[in-house]
């Protein structure tokens, strides 16, 4: 006589518990990528391919995106692993500023200065200008008396 085990299977039921842990950890993570989280976490070095089998084991399924984004945040897990272990309140204390850096002395500004240069770079590129469009009219001149003189 045969009997079947009604029993969880011990490593899917730590499974489901450790799922749940980086469910609450991270509410904002969608569950693919939490998944794929779980797998990074017991093998870091794991195929793509391989990641995906573990992943339908379990009845869920990822992308190479979900484990991307699992890396990344197990890389974010790995620099704010110690303050996350031990959550304590901040003792109340009034928020400090940082003291502000001196302004720099005011430096002498010279209107004057600043209204004659930007008149003669007007007047330059106002020359420059008109001395192409006197070329042009030179050129459309010679054309028309070679045209006249031709016929």
């Amino acid at each position: 006589m045969t009997t079947t085990a009604t029993m969880t299977d011990p490593a899917t039921d730590t499974w489901a518990k450790q799922l749940e842990q980086l469910k609450t950890r991270y509410k904002h993570v969608r569950p693919p990528v939490l998944v794929a989280l779980n797998i990074l976490l017991h093998d870091k070095d794991i195929t793509l391919d391989d990641a995906k089998k573990r992943a339908q084991v379990h009845g869920s399924r990822i992308t190479a995106a979900s484990v991307n984004a699992a890396k990344t945040l197990l890389l974010r897990m790995d620099d704010a692993l110690a303050p996350a272990a031990n959550p304590t309140p901040a003792p109340a204390s009034a928020p400090t500023r940082a003291t502000r850096r001196p302004r720099a002395a005011d430096t002498t500004f010279d209107a004057e200065a600043l209204v004659r240069g930007v008149v003669a770079k007007i007047q330059g590129q106002s020359s420059v200008e008109a001395e192409r469009l006197r070329e042009a009219i030179r050129k459309a001149v010679a054309t028309l008396q070679a045209a006249v003189g031709a016929g």
